[in-house]
């Protein structure tokens, strides 16, 4: 859900969705005029096959439930309707692996050309520190020469992903579209790191559910790159439990339904393809929250499938936020 002012007037359906919420794709035209304050939550599903990884795209409305914290939500609004995309590609620039040789900027080239027209894309790199390389910009030729254009790697830098996640999305949050799904696709060696930044975890998980957006990970492997993984991130989980700093991927793509996909250099064409079009194709599904209160909290989110869709589909795997947070009411 991204961050929404209440709106208290009479609104029809559509002026609403841009205001206070993601477009969740067009609704039924008998749904009437809402009077009220409203918060919608909206969340994208991904279903997939568990044992042959297929995507299943023909699910309705009826087949879904969702709870937030435990409390089931009536769904208001459902859709699998391609929507505008808002992507930051966040490239690592920082250890011995160069997550951005002239094979994978290729490879982003050609993934990005098969967006829409109304899909925008901005770019961003971190190392120990996190620079905005283009905003969000809708002209495909920019962004292919700002792909071919991005600064060498620091092989004496550290995978700062807390700072990159934090600032990713803060911009997001203040510069993307306000109406289409929102995703920070970061491309780097390491699950997780050692990370010293200013920001902590907790911080930058926490803008990042303000933002709306899913992290979704592109590994790039390699022998060199496990080897660095072994040194720099697999000790984050002794810091984690010491309490000291350490930042994972793998945690914000779990967080907000994203994917985490490794692939060496030579498929990272195929696996890029396939990242974009997951999120474009996502299920969108929407709800009011039976807990109006505008408290800042956090609130916990599960999504299930009705029991014959196992039996139809096979054993399915859900994608999907597992929260977002609640803004704080305006005086």
């Amino acid at each position: 859900m991204h961050r929404a002012t209440p709106i208290h007037v009479s609104l029809t359906l559509p002026l609403l969705l841009i205001l206070c919420a993601p477009i969740f794709g067009q609704s039924s035209s008998d749904e009437p005029a809402l009077k009220s304050w409203t918060e919608l939550v909206n969340v994208d599903v991904l279903a997939r096959n568990q044992k042959t990884g297929r995507i299943i795209n023909n699910l309705g409305k009826d087949e879904f439930s969702v709870f937030e914290d435990n409390i089931k939500q009536t769904i208001a609004y459902y859709s699998q309707e391609r929507l505008p995309l808002s992507i930051i590609l966040l490239i690592d620039r920082a250890g011995c692996i160069n997550a951005f040789n002239d094979q994978i900027r290729a490879a982003t080239i050609e993934a990005f050309s098969r967006l829409k027209a109304e899909d925008e894309i901005a770019m961003m790199t971190f190392s120990n520190k996190v620079s905005l390389v283009q905003p969000f910009t809708r002209e495909r030729a920019v962004i292919n020469d700002q792909i071919m254009a991005v600064e060498q790697q620091h092989s004496s830098e550290q995978h700062y992903f807390n700072a990159g996640i934090f600032e990713a999305a803060n911009y997001m949050s203040k510069a993307a579209n306000q109406i289409g799904r929102r995703a920070i696709i970061v491309l780097t060696s390491l699950e997780a790191s050692i990370d010293f930044s200013k920001i902590s975890e907790k911080e930058a998980l926490q803008a990042l559910l303000e933002s709306g957006a899913i992290v979704s990970g592109v590994l790039v492997k390699t022998l060199v790159g496990q080897i660095e993984q072994g040194i720099r991130g697999k000790p984050t989980s002794i810091l984690r439990h010491l309490g000291l700093r350490s930042g994972s991927l793998k945690m914000f793509v779990s967080e907000t339904g994203g994917e985490l996909i490794s692939a060496p250099p030579k498929k990272m064409n195929e696996t890029l393809n396939r990242v974009v079009n997951n999120i474009a194709t996502s299920y969108s599904l929407a709800y009011f929250p039976t807990n109006s209160v505008r408290d800042g909290k956090r609130r916990r989110i599960k999504v299930e499938l009705s029991s014959d869709v196992e039996k139809r589909e096979g054993k399915t795997v859900l994608i999907t936020r597992k929260s977002y947070i609640m803004p704080k009411a305006i005086n």
